[in-house]
């Protein structure tokens, strides 16, 4: 019985590119479709690497736009930013916090740069990652789930690495964010030569992103920035040695083995709940911002 999840490919970020004027980001998946069913219930991730932005009196960022069938899930590391969408939900985001965002039946939103950040300029680094969810819960009513920092738990360690639990459980520490499927998604920033071992489930999909610097993983590949490490889903553990600081997220999850249909901001189990996404959003259904 193998205890380790064995390293089964390693694959590169795409080339950077601006998403609306606020975010330069490089996608990790599912660009080219390299990953798909190895790393359900996740779908997607983008990755905005550090970037000043100078001052403006116009926030930057991502207009208003819809979602159907998913979750998005921010994570700010630099900067600052500023969500509003047709439910009513409001707000802030700073370093360290998360946004859980279900989008389910149809939500629209908009994603900004903050607006005393953008008046001051300053660096912007952030994550976002899409959760799938199962059929019985894409047509859901959408929510919203801030989760700041000081209420994250982290795991540390005396030379000031930690590990961060967003999502799911890690040596006793349980994760804010509510999920629709038994996921874990760990934010982990490593210092020089530090080793350690998580323990995930065993026939849950494991993907690890590196983010910026470099690791080692079971003592057989070595990763750097910009790159996600995909697993297999026998055994439970994970050598994780840090050959330079490094960022890491950890995304770990139950597979929902159900069909994808996916397009644009849309993500269902059929062309034609496509076709009726694109109908509802074109109608005002799935809401509107004031």
């Amino acid at each position: 019985m193998k205890t380790s999840k064995e390293v089964t490919q390693v694959y590169k970020g795409s080339k950077p590119n601006m998403v609306g004027d606020g975010f330069r980001v490089q996608n990790l998946f599912p660009r080219g479709n390299r990953i798909g069913k190895a790393i359900s219930p996740f779908f997607l991730l983008d990755y905005a690497a550090p970037v000043y932005f100078p001052p403006t009196d116009k926030a930057r960022g991502v207009d208003q736009h819809p979602h159907r069938g998913f979750e998005t899930v921010t994570i700010v590391y630099q900067g600052a930013l500023e969500h509003r969408d047709s439910t009513g939900a409001y707000g802030k985001l700073r370093e360290g916090d998360v946004q859980w965002m279900t989008a389910a039946s149809g939500i629209v939103h908009e994603e900004k740069h903050e607006t005393e950040f953008s008046r001051k300029g300053g660096t912007i680094e952030m994550a976002q990652l899409w959760v799938n969810l199962p059929k019985a819960h894409k047509m859901n009513k959408p929510g919203y789930q801030t989760l700041l920092r000081e209420d994250i738990p982290v795991k540390s360690w005396e030379d000031g690495s930690q590990l961060r639990v967003i999502a799911g459980e890690f040596e006793g520490l349980y994760g804010p964010a509510r999920t629709f499927t038994p996921i874990n998604v760990y934010d982990v920033q490593l210092k020089m030569g530090r080793n350690i071992t998580i323990k995930l489930p065993e026939g849950y999909n494991t993907g690890i992103v590196v983010l910026k610097g470099e690791a080692e993983f079971n003592e057989t590949h070595i990763s750097k920035e910009v790159e996600i490490v995909s697993f297999g889903n026998e055994g439970e553990e994970i050598n994780i040695t840090a050959v330079s600081d490094v960022s890491l997220l950890v995304l770990n999850g139950e597979p929902i083995n159900e069909p994808v249909f996916a397009y644009g901001p849309f993500l269902m189990n059929t062309q034609e709940e496509i076709t009726q996404a694109i109908q509802d959003y074109s109608e005002g259904r799935l809401g509107r911002l004031n």
